[in-house]
């Protein structure tokens, strides 16, 4: 009879154990509300972490521009483009794996524009702030709540993004290179990069809703 208990007991707390790490895993795989988990890290590049939140101008970028590109698809039904498929690929996850490269590669030329104390000059400065002023007043209210970052991240996010074109300019010249090789799908950027150290962090990028945070696809 004892036996029998026990063995109930622990059938029971099995099942218990299991409904447990199910849950977990569910909480892990489902998708984050972005406005809502801004500190959390997505990638750490050469020790710098790299939050949602300095994440959120890459990600609006990234969505508008696919966005623009799916209107000129389809004006009809902008979510066809999203969903094409090509090598091996959606759009949808090619566009996500661009906003972390961008994101990764201005972190990086940002750092070695800040060594070299580089810094942007009063013309450089007033375009900035046009673009800044653009970017952020193009974004409706709706899309601002999504992202959850107020206008001083993204203005930050932009000042960064001025300061590595700049480096990269710089170091272009430098090496006797084209500024296409160092951008963040270069041939020279690639080999660069494998000197510097960078990790994303995939319990957290992968639930990331690209396509569906300042857009709804």
């Amino acid at each position: 009879m004892k036996q029998k208990v026990y063995f109930t007991v622990f059938l029971i707390l099995i099942l218990i154990l299991l409904g447990v790490l199910s849950v977990r895993q569910r909480l892990r795989t489902r998708d984050i509300v972005y406005a809502e988990s801004l500190d959390e890290v997505a990638a750490v590049v050469d020790d710098q972490e790299l939050t949602l939140r300095d994440l959120a101008f890459y990600v609006a970028f990234e969505e508008g521009q696919m966005e623009w590109d799916a209107r000129a698809y389809d004006i009809h039904d902008t979510g066809a483009f999203w969903r094409i498929h090509t090598n091996h690929t959606f759009l949808r996850a090619e566009g996500k794996e661009a906003a972390m490269e961008m994101a990764v590669h201005d972190t990086l030329f940002y750092q070695m524009a800040m060594e070299e104390g580089i810094v942007l000059s009063q013309e450089e400065e007033e375009l900035l702030a046009n673009d800044q002023y653009d970017f952020w007043s193009d974004l409706t209210e709706e899309q601002r709540e999504s992202l959850g970052v107020e206008e001083d991240a993204v203005k930050e996010s932009m000042r960064r993004l001025a300061l590595a074109e700049k480096y990269q300019y710089l170091l272009a010249e430098m090496k006797g290179r084209s500024y296409e090789e160092y951008s963040f799908n270069g041939s020279a950027y690639e080999r660069l990069l494998e000197t510097h150290t960078y990790e994303v962090i995939g319990a957290v990028w992968d639930r990331v809703p690209f396509g569906s945070i300042t857009v709804d696809h």
